[in-house]
């Protein structure tokens, strides 16, 4: 019994499902303002650092929540639909 044989007449395909980007991300607090990093990786395991200064004073949790937004709109700025997300901060991710 071959593959296609519940299936008299008709065509199978199959398609190869990517896992989704994943971004990770970190903000950090810096006498001089804070900085903030984001790693994207595609589903073919490259991988795109990205880093941002900034110049404005703030607690660490806001420049985790900061670099999470840059990261979300780096994704939708992109095009990329689906995509995980991971951060150090327990905050931000829950």
């Amino acid at each position: 019994m071959g593959a296609n044989d519940n299936l008299p007449g008709e065509k199978v395909f199959f398609v190869d499902i990517l896992s989704p980007q994943e971004m990770f991300n970190d903000g950090a607090v810096r006498r001089d303002g804070a900085g903030a990093g984001v790693v994207l990786v595609s589903p073919e395991k490259h991988i795109h650092p990205y880093s941002f200064i900034q110049v404005d004073l703030c607690s660490n949790n806001v420049a985790e929540y900061q670099v999470l937004i840059l990261g979300l709109q780096m994704t939708i700025g992109m095009g990329i639909k689906h995509f995980d997300v991971y951060d150090d901060s327990q905050l931000v991710i829950n």
